[in-house]
């Protein structure tokens, strides 16, 4: 390999983020393996090559007297440091760089854990907008989606764009990066995203899935999505009715009455 990845990656992420107000990078330790962090007032981005996974991660988090918090992934790519090829760490490059350029960007890193507060607040668009990266082809139909309606009608959207996209992939490629890179992501916006959000992973694109699609993709979700859309694909076809209100008796008032 006749390039540095980490360096390429680093050098891009650094000329971003400090036209954004963020300083030079900085190492940071970590167990997992190569990392450094952009820090501005109190918020921090991250860059982490997990040797492990093999993987290129971009996370985000909180500073607390300039300590950072929890990372949270932003955006997790496969990449193998001893063949991996210059256009794939640039293709790479240009995820993380679309991350940090994102109009989301800032409700993304400026969370900072409340008392009694759910602090996820991603919303569909977000969703749909990291959609596109795995599915270059959406970006033309999300446009038209706009034009046309002057709106993304999220739910919509996802059961007749990407759901289609969705099974497509899984069945020809069950073991391909853009399905674990689908998985990553539909984890991360199952945690983070706010009640809009999780019910559109649940109940309309995990719930659009044939039954030979989502059995190949299940394996690759996490624990907590993969419990919950178990559940949620036993609703399936199933009508749910609200609970019907109780009706007051009248006797206790007629009764009343009668005393008079």
């Amino acid at each position: 390999m006749d390039f540095n990845p980490f360096q390429l990656i680093q050098n891009a992420l650094s000329q971003e983020l400090c036209q954004q107000g963020f300083g030079e990078a900085q190492d940071l330790e970590d167990p997992a393996g190569q990392a450094v962090m952009f820090v501005a007032a109190d918020v921090a981005y991250s860059l982490l090559y997990d040797d492990k996974r093999k993987s290129f991660i971009l996370r985000s988090t909180s500073l607390t007297d300039g300590k950072p918090g929890d990372w949270r992934e932003l955006s997790r790519w496969l990449f193998d440091k001893m063949s991996g090829e210059r256009a794939d760490a640039e293709s790479i490059l240009n995820d993380f760089l679309d991350v940090v350029r994102g109009p989301k960007r800032v409700a993304i890193v400026q969370q900072r854990k409340k008392r009694g507060q759910d602090e996820r607040n991603i919303d569909p668009m977000f969703f749909i907008n990291r959609l596109v990266n795995i599915f270059p082809e959406l970006k033309d139909q999300l446009n038209q989606e706009k034009i046309v309606y002057g709106q993304v009608r999220f739910v919509t959207f996802i059961k007749h764009k990407v759901v289609p996209l969705c099974e497509d992939l899984v069945n020809q490629y069950p073991d391909s990066e853009p399905v674990q890179k689908l998985c990553g992501l539909l984890d991360d916006m199952y945690k983070n995203g706010d009640m809009d959000l999780r019910s559109i992973v649940t109940y309309v694109l995990l719930n659009g899935l044939s039954a030979q699609a989502y059995g190949k993709l299940a394996s690759g979700l996490g624990e907590e999505l993969q419990k919950i859309s178990g559940f949620s694909r036993k609703l399936i076809g199933k009508n749910i009715k609200p609970e019907k209100k109780k009706k007051k008796s009248g006797k206790k008032v007629e009764a009343r009455l009668d005393k008079r």
